[in-house]
């Protein structure tokens, strides 16, 4: 199959738009009529049906969807790795929590350059569920996360804790804390155990995200209070946008290093785990 059909049917899915996809993808109308004509005749079903009110998928393409994101992923792993050969021996693919990539990075990388040359690294930022699903699909070879999901064939190891601590812009005390002014994270299901058992008053806060970004966003464009990582707070302290709330509490939470048991034994693996471990502590 060519890779340019799965391209237009998974813009296609984005836009539900035929003239749209056409101008993102730089290709006429006609061409992208064409290629969606040519996939449905692979498949023997009906993508997308074109009306007045505009263009939406089928049954089918929807189903599709899942598949053709699967088929794209594995041929742009595929690329990589063979684009690689002769520069490295071998390719690893790794996932990292949002929230944690910074600090992972930071050293791990250099020292995988440095005792691992012939190694390619590709790094890939996520959520927890998303990694776990991609480890189990082989898209990914390891993973550094909050929330493990104890699957059979899933190998997981408490590498590190992460501390999430009280900052404000308003230069508040912890008693002067209302859910008014209170931008409620969301990092995980462990975190919001713990958020609610301690602080249950602030639960209920008008905005709320489950992604660090974005809450460091929030705290720079409109103030407020929120709880961030240690070495976010430490930044922000260092710009002057937050002051930390001292007499709040922390939240500590476990970060796990996660690898199928296909690749539990792997001598490449074991090194890259223990720097992990050793690095992030």
């Amino acid at each position: 199959m060519q890779i340019e059909l799965l391209d237009t049917f998974l813009d296609l899915i984005e836009t539900r738009n035929f003239n749209r996809t056409a101008e993102r993808l730089g290709i006429t109308q006609s061409t992208v009529s064409s290629r969606i004509r040519t996939l449905e005749a692979l498949l023997e079903k009906q993508l997308f049906i074109r009306g007045k009110s505009g263009t939406e998928p089928t049954v089918a393409g929807l189903r599709f969807e899942e598949h053709a994101r699967a088929v794209r992923l594995r041929w742009l792993d595929a690329r990589r790795e063979i684009q690689s050969v002769g520069k490295f021996d071998r390719l690893i693919r790794i996932g990292i929590q949002f929230e944690l990539y910074e600090r992972v990075l930071e050293g791990w990388l250099e020292w995988v350059r440095a005792t691992m040359p012939k190694l390619a690294i590709y790094v890939e930022i996520d959520y927890s569920n998303q990694m776990i699903l991609d480890l189990t699909t082989g898209s990914l070879d390891l993973a550094v996360l909050y929330s493990p999901q104890h699957l059979p064939d899933m190998h997981y190891e408490q590498i590190a804790e992460e501390n999430f601590v009280m900052v404000s812009t308003r230069g508040l005390a912890f008693g002067e804390v209302t859910a008014a002014n209170y931008i409620r994270a969301n990092y995980s299901a462990y975190f919001n155990r713990a958020h609610k058992q301690m602080l249950p008053e602030l639960e209920n806060s008008p905005v709320s995200t489950g992604n660090g970004g974005a809450v460091t966003y929030l705290l720079r464009s409109r103030g407020g209070t929120a709880f961030v990582t240690e070495t976010v707070a430490t930044k922000l302290r260092q710009e002057g946008v937050v002051q930390l709330v001292v007499d709040a509490p922390k939240i500590s939470h476990p970060i796990y290093s996660a690898v199928h048991v296909r690749h539990h034994h792997s001598h490449t693996h074991v090194r890259l785990l223990k720097a992990l471990k050793l690095m992030t502590a």
